[in-house]
């Protein structure tokens, strides 16, 4: 039987850690600790859609993530305040936590489609190299390509008794 599970995955761009919310959390005290407990969020938060919960009903507490993430509570209580100013973190209705601009980093994946992929890609390797453009024509001269028609008319004629 296919094993055809769904993969999430965070998408970053290149210039993330030069945000200007990363670069001032990065420069505060514990700044580097805080960035790590954030990447650690963003990537619990992919399969809830952004939300930070245990099941649909239990949402995650400061302690639970400082176990999660394996940080110190204190750490983490002060990072999720910070990303509250900052704007990284939302506190919902429920009490969870919402990781905000999430959906523009979610992508996701499954089995399958990583098998078609892989299948393409080496299929595409296994492929000639095509040129610029034009035809293939040019790997015999016009000459050769002449005679070898003159010889399949020859052919022809043969065959049936009149030209084709």
């Amino acid at each position: 039987m296919a094993d055809n599970r769904k993969y999430y995955y965070l998408k970053l761009k290149e210039n993330f850690f030069d945000s200007d919310s990363i670069v001032l959390l990065e420069d505060m005290k514990d700044g580097i600790l805080y960035s790590n407990i954030l990447l650690k969020l963003y990537l619990k938060s992919l399969k809830n859609g952004g939300k930070l919960q245990l099941d649909e009903h239990i949402p995650y507490t400061a302690q639970m993530i400082a176990t999660l993430t394996r940080h110190q509570i204190g750490t983490v209580e002060r990072a999720l305040e910070i990303f509250r100013q900052l704007g990284l973190v939302e506190q919902l209705d429920s009490g969870a936590f919402y990781m905000t601009d999430i959906e523009l980093m979610i992508g996701q994946s499954s089995t399958e489609a990583e098998r078609k992929r892989a299948a393409r890609l080496e299929n595409k390797a296994l492929l000639p190299p095509r040129t610029k453009g034009g035809h293939l024509s040019d790997i015999r001269p016009p000459e050769i390509e002449i005679e070898l028609e003159k010889e399949i008319e020859k052919e022809r004629e043969g065959e049936t008794g009149h030209p084709a």
